[in-house]
Formats: structure tokens, C-alpha cells, sequence
């Protein structure tokens, strides 16, 4: 075992070339919603619950029990199996860009952090900021949605000032919201007005799975009576970022063969002291690139003393389908799950894109919920032991000494 100066650590073992295994102990927020402590560990139904127990500390013990198994069985091996243990996934990989520096990068690998039966394309991520100081608003005085931009934010807080209360009373008993989205008037304290609107979170590469809480809240600002400024703003958010989950507003609903449609999410929109910022998350198509998507958005800003700042990059990855290394972890787990083995392509990011050969490989199987980044994550006891047995054949189907006879 290593610890890589507190950014990351590894557990390896075995000689020869690195297999590399990528997980990482980091966790998003555990937000709103839950029926159970978020860090208990709680066990019920047959299930795990906790925030990381899917997403990424339970896949993670799973590839080390995986390991210690295959000491415990004394089987030789020609190859060093290292699994590195990340910490900073879920925000800016500042872990694996030092780990770069210190240690050898493993060239083939598999992050055990998103589906079954394994994920050979990713798409390219940006997290884009837009921000910029405004006029006097006379109603607005403050909204806050989000933490994340790669959650569908289920919150949107707002204080509103000169309003009558009897006006938005009648009007939030007569708005028509979908199923799962609502909105209440929190308290009434003074001139100001808090309303809150719920919504439904998700994760960011799939938008479409929620029910942005922040776009409905504007959907709803917009019927009553602001003034000029105030209805620009929201106009451009709802016409642009706010329109569609695959860029339509920006013009770059691109989508391709090997990794499907483009995904906007709506992350992160805050209002203060007339002080505006909006975060979006994009997962483009691995055939497009960056560039591709930047330039129709900077044709779009909401005015020429907006800054839009690029947060985060990652440029998409691509293994392709016949790579004997592929089919050796899709032999693996066809065997003991007795399932269609098969790769696809996802929206997230995971820490496949590390290795040169990386893809995602597990835990969550054809047909279970997704609950990752949502409340009352969970990963059953019964998948958590089938991905255990996936993923010890997958190392021993990638560094079993070849002479050995069981």
C-alpha cells in the first residue's frame, strides 16, 4: 500500500505490467430527501444505504476484496493489479493530476464507478460559469439553486420584495406544475417574500431523469409582473441554458454513432447583490470537439460584460469494441452473471479517462435503478457480492499466469 502525499493512495499486487483499477473515495453532497442517515451505513431490505455506497466506496471495497480473494487462493500472477484510490472525483481530479507527477500511470484499466456490462466511450465534459453584475432588480432580490453542476438541482430558493403576497398565493394555487415539482411560500418577513420550489435531482450526465427545480421556479417568475430587466434575465436563462436537456438553446444539440445526443444540465444559478452566476455541466458526443461546443455559446451571452469561465475540461475517451482487453472483461462478466455482455457509451465522466485503455466496467447491472448522486443511494447485498465475483475473474482474465491449472 502507498499513501501519494494525501491526494491519493494504491494497493497493489502481483509483478510486471500495471493493470490498473481506478476508484475513488470522494462523495457529492449528500443533499435533501433522505429516509435514513446519508453516512449510517444503514442496512435494510438486503440493501447498503449511504452516500458513496454506489457511487464510489462500495464498487471500490468490492475490486479490493476482489484482490485479497485472489491472494488468499494463492494464484499466481504475471501481472501487477493496482488499484488506486482517488479523491477528488466528483469536483476538479486535482488527485489524478498529482498522481501523474509522482507514479506510473498504468496504459490498460477499468474504473469500477458507473454500469454494466461496460462503458468503452465517454463523452467529453465542460463545466462552463457565466457571471456578471446587473442593473438594480426590483423584485429579485436573491436565488440560490444547486451545489453541484453535475446535479439536477431538486431546490431553488428565492426572496422576492414588493409583491403582493395575496398575487403569488393565488397564482402558485393556480399554476399547473408536472408531477414531482412543487412550491411553497417558506415565510413572509417583512417586505421580502421566500418562496421554494422542489423539484426532482438526478444526475447531470442524464438531466432528463430530473426535474430542474431552478427552471421551473423561472418558468414561474416569469408570469409575474417584473419589471424590464428582470424578464431579460430570465428570458435568456430559460431560452438558452433553460431550453431542452441537449443544448437546443445554444444551438449544439449535436449527437453522433458511437456515444448518442449531447446533455446540458443546469447545475448551478445563484442571484445576490446584484450579482448573477449560472453554472451548466455538457457531455458532448466523443466525435465533437471542444471548440465545436464553445463557439455557438460565446455567440450567446446574455451581454458583452458577461464572462463565461470554463471551470473544468475533460475531452471525451474512446476504446474500441474489439479490443481484446475489452473482450476479456466482457467474457468476465458474462461468466458468472450468465448476462448479454456488451459496450456501450455513457454522458458521465469517470476515472477511465485516466489510462490510455481505460473504460468503466460495473457495478450497476441492465435493469437496476440508478440511484448515484440521488437520496437514499443504495447498493444491494446481492450486487454487491455478483460484482465482487465480476471483478475477480476480470483480474484473473487479465493477469492469471497463463500456465497455471487449477
Amino acid at each position: 500500500v502507498k499513501n501519494i502525499d494525501g491526494y491519493a493512495g494504491q494497493i497493489e499486487m502481483g509483478s510486471g505490467e500495471l493493470v490498473g483499477i481506478l476508484g475513488h473515495l470522494d462523495v457529492v453532497p449528500e443533499g435533501d430527501g433522505w429516509s435514513v442517515p446519508p453516512y449510517g451505513g444503514i442496512i435494510q431490505d438486503e440493501k447498503i444505504y449511504g452516500r458513496g455506497a454506489l457511487d464510489d466506496k462500495g464498487p471500490t471495497l468490492a475490486v479490493l476484496y476482489a484482490m485479497k480473494a485472489i491472494r488468499d487462493a494463492n494464484l499466481p500472477l504475471v501481472k501487477t493489479v493496482r488499484l488506486i484510490l482517488g479523491t477528488d472525483e466528483e469536483s476538479g481530479w486535482t488527485d489524478m493530476k498529482y498522481y501523474k507527477g509522482k507514479e506510473e500511470i498504468p496504459q490498460f484499466g477499468f474504473a469500477p464507478d458507473a454500469e454494466f456490462p461496460l462503458i468503452h466511450a465517454e463523452k467529453g465534459i465542460l463545466h462552463l460559469e457565466f457571471s456578471c453584475e446587473l442593473p438594480y432588480m426590483e423584485h429579485i432580490v436573491e436565488i440560490s439553486a444547486g451545489e453541484r453542476a453535475n446535479i439536477v438541482p431538486d431546490l431553488c430558493r428565492m426572496k422576492l420584495r414588493f409583491l403582493e403576497i395575496d398575487l403569488l398565493r393565488s397564482m402558485l394555487e393556480e399554476y399547473s406544475f408536472p408531477d414531482g415539482v412543487s412550491a411553497r411560500i417558506e415565510e413572509v418577513p417583512g417586505e421580502e417574500l421566500r418562496l421554494v420550489f422542489s423539484g426532482v435531482s438526478a444526475h447531470g450526465s442524464l438531466p432528463q431523469n430530473g426535474k430542474n427545480a431552478a427552471i421551473y421556479a423561472l418558468k414561474f417568475l416569469q408570469a409575474l409582473p417584473l419589471n424590464l430587466e428582470e424578464k431579460d434575465l430570465l428570458n435568456w436563462v430559460l431560452n438558452y441554458p433553460g431550453q431542452g436537456v441537449n443544448g437546443e438553446g445554444f444551438g449544439i444539440a449535436f449527437s453522433d454513432e458511437p456515444s448518442g445526443k449531447l446533455s446540458l444540465n443546469l447545475g448551478i444559478l445563484t442571484f445576490k447583490d446584484n450579482k448573477f452566476s449560472l453554472v451548466i455541466d455538457i457531455r458532448y458526443p466523443v466525435t465533437f470537439s471542444e471548440d465545436q461546443i464553445l463557439k455557438p455559446i460565446r455567440n450567446k451571452l446574455f451581454r458583452q460584460s458577461m464572462r463565461l469561465n470554463i471551470r473544468s475540461s475533460q475531452h471525451p475517451h474512446y476504446v474500441p469494441k474489439d479490443s481484446p482487453f475489452i473482450q476479456s472483461l466482457l467474457d468476465a462478466y458474462s461468466l458468472v452473471t450468465g448476462l448479454k455482455p456488451y459496450a456501450f457509451a455513457i454522458g458521465g465522466g469517470t476515472y477511465a479517462k485516466v489510462l490510455p485503455q481505460g473504460v468503466a466496467f460495473g457495478p450497476v447491472l441492465p435493469g437496476e435503478p440508478e440511484v448515484i448522486h440521488c437520496p437514499d443511494e443504495y447498493i444491494s447485498i446481492n450486487n454487491l457480492i455478483l460484482t465482487t465475483k465480476v471483478y475477480t475473474q476480470a483480474i484473473l482474465n487479465l493477469a492469471l499466469d497463463p500456465n497455471y491449472k487449477s
